[in-house]
């Protein structure tokens, strides 16, 4: 199946023991490394930011600063498939089990583009920014988004994906998952984003995949953004072939990777 390439020129990771993708790629985790810490954010909006959207910034702020790309102008993609599900929960027993008032602040960062919002403030961009949510396509479709919005012009557009450490209430234990961010940088081929090459990506598409997901303890190979974080470990290590985007939980969707 044929598609359009794009270039991908900065990547970003966070997980418990990785602040980075540095330290991702390095495979040596630090147990001091617990939470994001959201320093791109400014104070207020990181009062206010969930763990899950100081880790979408922690990603968001590294993967832009390795492509150079300026976050006050620059496309966003955000894609999760829970969201804020814990704030979200919070509210729903404070409102229905505790009978009490709500909180205006916690009502207003339980919403899906919580994160889309406080980074596009923080960062002062009013560019274009979307988030998405599709189960274990989310990946997938977040990279699908950013393909073509890269394509539509000489910027490069941010696509960060997360899920936080799920909610009981919500995921069995069985099928229970710990908090992973990571972020890409995509720009058209020719265009002056492309200069920072890190890797050729062609797709989404549906393909056979001929690189193994990258080794991770269960709960975070079960998050539904480890997809993302195969994509990136590839990229890292300079491996070319293609990579599925969702280890088998989705419709199947992949990218090729090649040399820069």
């Amino acid at each position: 199946m044929n598609a359009i390439h794009t270039i991908i020129t900065g990547v970003g990771v966070f997980a418990a023991g990785f602040a980075n993708a540095g330290a991702w790629s390095a495979g040596a985790p630090d147990a001091t490394v617990e939470a994001p810490t959201g320093e791109a954010l400014d104070k207020r909006s990181r009062r206010r930011a969930s763990r899950l959207t100081r880790a979408l910034s922690d990603v968001v702020a590294e993967a832009a600063a390795q492509a150079g790309a300026d976050l006050s102008v620059v496309p966003t993609v955000f894609g999760s498939a829970l969201g804020e599900a814990d704030t979200m929960i919070g509210l729903l027993d404070t409102m229905w089990r505790e009978k009490a008032a709500l909180s205006p602040t916690s009502f207003a960062m339980s919403v899906h583009n919580a994160a889309s919002g406080l980074i596009s403030i923080a960062a002062g961009n009013r560019g274009f920014t979307t988030s998405l949510a599709a189960d274990y396509d989310t990946p997938g479709t977040a990279l699908l988004e950013a393909v073509g919005l890269a394509l539509a012009d000489d910027l490069p557009v941010v696509v960060a994906c997360a899920d936080e450490a799920a909610p009981r209430d919500l995921v069995p234990d069985a099928e229970r998952f710990e908090l992973l961010a990571v972020a890409l940088v995509l720009a058209r081929p020719g265009s002056p984003a492309a200069a920072n090459a890190l890797a050729t990506m062609r797709g989404p598409v549906f393909e056979a995949p001929t690189i193994v997901g990258a080794p991770a303890r269960d709960e975070l190979a079960r998050n539904p953004q480890i997809g993302l974080l195969d994509v990136v470990d590839a990229v890292l290590r300079g491996r070319s072939g293609v990579v599925r985007l969702d280890r088998g939980r989705g419709r199947g969707l992949a990218v090729e990777l090649g040399a820069p």
